[in-house]
């Protein structure tokens, strides 16, 4: 009984470690779930146009999203499962800040999945410079 209610406390400290993110943190995630509002409405084009000019022309993001967000339905539950930070990606040859999003996503026709945001920050704002669905 002991064991349990010490695993029990340790879930809740690591639940609790787990939510806290600092302000920076918090934009980036609200960009990129803003961005993906717009990709699961269906409107690609203007979830293509939304992203950051350097990295339009890198993929056919239209097509992208045709393949292989499309064809999972809509969203039934999304959170954000980790928050990354990089310098650089692939595709953007500039130092500056990007965070590395990843949501586990369930949808209408796939229980579940992984998605990748990568966001850049812009000046002031962050905006989509890539997304992955797995």
């Amino acid at each position: 009984m002991r064991i349990s209610a010490i695993l029990l406390i340790l879930s809740f400290c690591c639940s609790a470690l787990a939510l806290t993110v600092s302000a920076d943190d918090e934009a980036a995630r609200d960009a990129a779930l803003q961005w993906l509002r717009v990709v699961d409405s269906g409107n690609y084009n203007d979830a293509a146009l939304q992203m950051a000019e350097e990295v339009r022309t890198l993929q056919n993001w239209l097509g992208y999203f045709a393949a292989h967000r499309a064809p999972l339905g809509r969203v039934n539950n999304r959170h954000v499962v980790e928050i990354k930070h990089a310098s650089t990606i692939p595709g953007d040859p500039e130092l500056r800040p990007h965070a590395i999003i990843r949501f586990k996503t369930s949808f209408e026709r796939k229980a579940v999945a992984i998605e990748e945001v990568v966001v850049t920050k812009m000046g002031c704002c962050w905006e989509a410079a890539r997304y992955e669905v797995n």
